[in-house]
């Protein structure tokens, strides 16, 4: 049971905060963001939120267990792929101008994906230490 309450938070988190987070003047109403840029934020954001919301529903209504904890890990691992490829095309972890707190010197965006990925990293040992 614990896996489940435990895959939940992370979906949720790794949702609502990037919502909150996201549709500010840092990122999608910035006005220095080309709008096609904006689309992709959108589809992004509406994206995760549409496989947390399936991943909540399988979780709770379905009784599955394992599929919403991988969908929870696609949202974190997408952030990650983001993350490590920004070689790759020229991305930064914290925008031009943004005044951003660094828990333990690390960005807080890293460090709360960080934190959800460990969270649902233990719901998944937990999920298979029961089976």
């Amino acid at each position: 049971m614990i896996s489940k309450y435990l895959t939940s938070i992370c979906l949720l988190l790794g949702t609502i905060i990037p919502l909150i987070v996201d549709t500010g003047n840092t990122h999608l109403l910035n006005p220095d963001w080309d709008a096609h840029s904006r689309v992709h934020e959108v589809w992004r954001l509406s994206t995760n939120i549409f496989l947390a919301g399936v991943g909540l529903y399988l979780l709770w209504a379905g009784n599955y267990l394992l599929l919403p904890a991988l969908l929870s890990l696609c949202i974190v691992l997408g952030f990650f792929t983001a993350i490590f490829t920004m070689p790759l095309y020229g991305g930064v972890t914290i925008g031009e101008g943004i005044d951003e707190p660094n828990p333990f010197g690390i960005p807080a965006n890293i460090f709360v994906f960080l934190i959800i990925a460990i969270i649902q990293s233990v719901s998944l040992i937990f999920l298979f230490k029961n089976r």
